[in-house]
This record gives structure tokens, C-alpha cells and sequence, in this order.
């Protein structure tokens, strides 16, 4: 039981990644704050979770009152929080002008809302759970913090304003793990490859299939894989790692 004992807060995890992460973290122990932006989502995880004690948060994690708020019901129910999973994300926002994509380059499509809530999300929303975590980690001088970025990110794969987001999580991560260390507060990013998830799923046929092409390993990754290593790095395992972005892809993305 790697997070016995331990208070985990894992957001957008009404489904995909997220899911699989709060599932790996409660099978290891620990007890899990489930958000999403859609409450029944959150619930049927809560429910589908081993142990007792889980929490289902509805709430946006760009809205920073609302974050409080989150973080205060887990501080209110469990007495402290171990680990924080900044996996809430979208690769898609009304106003992005993805529905002309391969029409010119993105940027001429792309529009100021669509650009400005793909970047909302994916950092303020990390920003806004990290600062209300570090508050409540700081005075145990302990602490995970797991970022999720994506191979997107590392190499400029995908569309430009999720690309930019992730490859944004990625100095955030660098930087704070710095800020954070001589608290032992650990910071790490995972960068994804291609996974079944509901978000792929919308990847059209051959888009798939030409990322397959590129992939030694030859097939679509799990959720299991990314929760693993998410298990890894909230774990005692991970102790020694800190400020780093470990990327399950398949070898689709090689450093």
C-alpha cells in the first residue's frame, strides 16, 4: 500500500486519465478528492473508487474562488493533502477555429477566446491548485505535486494553443520544483503519448494511424501506463525525483 495513509487531489478525474489515476492512488490507499467540471462525473468515479473516505468536488479550476473553496473541503475532511494531480485539460475550446484545421495555419484561424481559455485551463488551472496545495503542504514540509503535460509539449505535436499549454506545464513544473525542493516538496511532470482515452478517441483514423507509424512500440498507450507512473512518482519511489518530465509514449517522442 505505496500512499497508505495518504490524501490525494486528482482533477479532471471524471474520466480518462484522470480516472485511472485516482483509481491506481486509492487501490495504493490513499484517500482521493475526485474533481471534475461535470458533478455526476466526479461521483461515478468516487464511486467506482476501493476504500472510503473519497470525495466528489464539482468546479472549474480556473475559477480561483472555486478552487479555494475545493481545497478547504479537503483540508475540512481529511485534515491534509499529500499529492496534487493537475491533470484537468481539454484539446479542444469554442473559438479555437480547430473546425478549420489543415485550411492555412492555425494561427491565422485561431481566436483571441479560443487561445486565451485553452491557456485558462491548462496553467491557471495548475497554478490555482498548486498555490492552494503548497498552503496546506508547506507546513508538513512534504508534498507531491504531478503535473500533466503531454508529448505535445516536448515536441511541438498537435494544435498550436495545446501544444503551447502543455509545453507552458512543463516550465512551470521546472521552475517550481526549484522553488519548492528545500521544502521537500517534490514537482514532476507526465507527458503522455497517444492513450486510449475519450479525448484520442476524437484523433481522426488517419492521424492515428500515421502517430502509430511513428511509435516503435506499436500500439496506443493505457491509462494503466500513465497511472503507473503517477503511482511512481507520488510514491516513496519517486523520492529522489523532482523538477523532471517522464514521458510514456511509446518511444513516439525519444530525448
Amino acid at each position: 500500500m505505496k500512499l497508505a495513509g495518504r490524501v490525494a487531489f486528482v482533477t479532471g478525474a471524471g474520466s480518462g486519465l484522470g480516472r485511472a489515476i485516482a483509481e491506481a492512488f486509492a487501490r495504493e490507499g490513499a484517500r482521493v478528492a475526485v474533481n471534475d467540471l461535470v458533478e455526476p462525473a466526479a461521483k461515478e468515479t468516487v464511486a467506482a473508487l476501493p476504500g472510503t473516505g473519497h470525495l466528489a468536488l464539482a468546479g472549474d479550476v480556473t475559477d480561483a474562488s472555486r478552487v479555494a473553496a475545493m481545497f478547504a473541503e479537503v483540508e475540512r475532511a481529511a485534515g491534509r493533502l499529500d499529492v496534487l494531480v493537475n491533470n484537468a485539460g481539454v484539446d479542444h475550446v469554442p473559438g479555437d477555429g480547430l473546425e478549420q484545421l489543415g485550411r492555412g495555419p492555425q494561427i491565422l484561424n485561431m481566436g483571441d477566446d479560443g487561445w486565451g481559455r485553452m491557456l485558462a485551463i491548462h496553467l491557471n488551472g495548475a497554478f490555482l491548485c498548486a498555490r492552494e496545495a503548497v498552503r496546506r503542504m508547506l507546513p508538513a514540509k512534504s508534498g507531491v505535486i504531478i503535473n500533466m503535460s503531454s508529448i505535445a509539449g516536448l515536441g511541438g505535436l498537435g494544435t498550436l494553443h495545446y501544444s503551447t499549454a502543455k509545453a507552458g506545464l512543463l516550465g512551470f513544473t521546472r521552475s517550481l520544483a526549484r522553488d519548492l525542493g528545500r521544502h521537500n516538496i517534490r514537482v514532476n511532470a507526465i507527458c503522455p503519448g497517444a492513450i486510449d482515452t475519450p479525448m484520442s478517441r476524437r484523433i481522426p483514423e488517419p492521424m492515428m494511424k500515421g502517430l502509430l507509424a511513428l511509435t516503435p512500440l506499436g500500439r496506443v498507450g493505457r491509462p494503466e501506463d500513465i497511472a503507473a507512473t503517477a503511482l511512481y512518482l507520488a510514491s516513496d519511489d519517486g523520492a529522489y525525483v523532482t523538477g523532471q518530465a517522464i514521458s510514456p509514449n511509446g518511444g513516439v517522442h525519444i530525448a
